[in-house]
């Protein structure tokens, strides 16, 4: 009898131990997992790739009354808005050669999108016809340096349509149209 009863209190206590053997195992492995799971590996701030491209510019040279290229390093963009305003915010700094700058500060580019056969359409800020100085040179280089700077560093424009505040305008002033599409002209 003793033999029974030492047997059945060793099963009931071999069963528990067992049990909470068990269950501790479970509890470290969940444990475990969930330390997995939920805590990751702090890592050091990830430096964006600034990619950078070489763009032609043309600034107005007094001597010549034509404009002159000029290449300087910029952010590049796969967005053609961002690259026209790139562009033109370049040509705002003006020339690193001591040339002058063919459009006037605070022009901003406000949209810019693509027609049929080439043709950008950039809309730009009235700070252009504003503040354009007065004379045909200033006007037809003003023009021909954002026409021909675009044209020059965006694939594919064969012309440039500029609008000024959303408006079609026939002339910058008065001595070049601007209500159709220019082709670029490296020889102004």
């Amino acid at each position: 009898m003793y033999v029974k009863w030492y047997w059945k209190i060793m099963n009931k206590r071999h069963n528990i131990t067992i049990t909470l053997i068990g269950l501790l195992l479970l509890v470290a492995i969940g444990a475990y997992v969930v330390h997995r799971l939920y805590t990751r590996p702090v890592l050091p701030p990830v430096k964006p790739v600034s990619a950078e491209r070489i763009v032609t510019l043309y600034f107005y040279d007094p001597d010549t009354d034509t404009l002159k290229s000029e290449q300087r390093m910029v952010a590049s963009s796969t967005d053609i808005v961002d690259t026209c305003r790139t562009i033109v915010s370049e040509l705002e700094r003006g020339s690193m050669t001591g040339l002058s700058r063919p459009i006037p500060p605070d022009v901003k580019v406000n949209r810019a999108s693509w027609r049929n056969n080439g043709v950008l359409v950039i809309d730009l800020s009235d700070n252009l016809v504003k503040e354009t100085p007065e004379g045909s040179s200033a006007e037809i280089s003003a023009v021909y340096a954002i026409v021909d700077s675009i044209a020059k560093n965006i694939g594919g424009v064969n012309a440039v349509q500029l609008t000024v505040d959303g408006r079609s305008l026939e002339t910058l002033e008065t001595h070049i149209e601007i209500d159709q599409p220019i082709a670029p002209d490296y020889t102004k």
